[in-house]
């Protein structure tokens, strides 16, 4: 497989993260080609799949799209650290060469080994199995099976964030409201490019294929959304055309008051 098929596939994986606003105060950010290297450098293999990862989105720790499991490059330093401890509890010894990708919230690691561009990831409990005297099983076939569980579980989860809201917004059904707009609004920019796109990227398919599993089904859903909105962007419309016509037709009627009054008024001197 192609170096560039992995690239496609973060660069749309991007595209879509943005256009739906996750993890957007944290910024979907790659890392350079030296931070890069800085870990190449230190194995015979690097799979080419973790490597696009690294350069497209991988820098940052990315809470929302990851459901709180830090893969950044930023903190491989504490988990590395944190994976040490691990392998200390475990009494299997992993003798290939692999690298340490995540923890989540110091429960679990996960890890490939590096000889294949797309390899399996492999979970770590820090609670090992006594009996056994291990602990590590495969979590998804291929790298790009993990992302494209990530990208499942925001989708499915994402919109139930919009109604944390914060003491400091004071309009929170207003809130809410625009949330669940902007929400729907990507996720029809993202089907229209589905449509529009010619892509013969097999990888890129299966990402694709996660998501129309959660559009198609909701479309009603979502289309009752924008229509509300809709409606009520119409009604204020009227009432703000019924409003200006009243002040117009009380500006008329005034002075045409004022005038009758005065005529009356002199009419009494005839």
């Amino acid at each position: 497989m192609e170096k560039n098929l992995y690239k496609e596939y973060f660069k749309t994986l991007k595209y879509y993260l943005t256009v739906l606003n996750i993890d957007k105060d944290k910024g979907l950010i790659g890392c350079s080609e030296e931070e890069i290297d800085s870990i190449k450098s230190k194995k015979d293999n690097f799979p080419l799949a973790y490597e696009e990862y690294l350069r497209s989105i991988g820098k940052k720790f990315l809470f929302e799209f990851m459901d709180a499991e830090d893969m950044a490059f930023e903190d491989l330093d504490y988990i590395n650290e944190f994976a040490n401890d691990v392998f200390e509890n475990n009494s299997l010894r992993l003798e290939n060469e692999f690298l340490v990708l995540s923890e989540r919230r110091n429960d679990y690691i996960s890890i490939i080994f590096t000889k294949e561009e797309n390899p399996a990831v492999w979970i770590m409990s820090e609670y090992w199995d006594e009996s056994k005297g291990e602990n590590l099983s495969i979590r998804t076939k291929s790298f790009t099976d993990l992302m494209n569980e990530f990208f499942r579980q925001t989708l499915q989860n994402h919109t139930s964030s919009f109604h944390f809201v914060s003491s400091k917004i004071k309009d929170t059904e207003k809130y809410i409201e625009n949330k669940y707009i902007s929400w729907v609004k990507g996720l029809n920019e993202i089907k229209q490019k589905i449509d529009d796109d010619k892509i013969e990227n097999n990888l890129v398919n299966q990402l694709n294929q996660y998501f129309l599993d959660y559009y198609i089904p909701n479309i009603s859903a979502f289309t009752k959304i924008l229509s509300d909105s809709k409606s009520k962007q119409n009604n204020k419309r009227e009432e703000k055309d019924i409003a200006e016509e009243n002040k117009r037709q009380v500006k008329e009627y005034i002075p045409e008051k004022k005038q009758t009054l005065l005529e009356k008024f002199f009419n009494l001197f005839k």
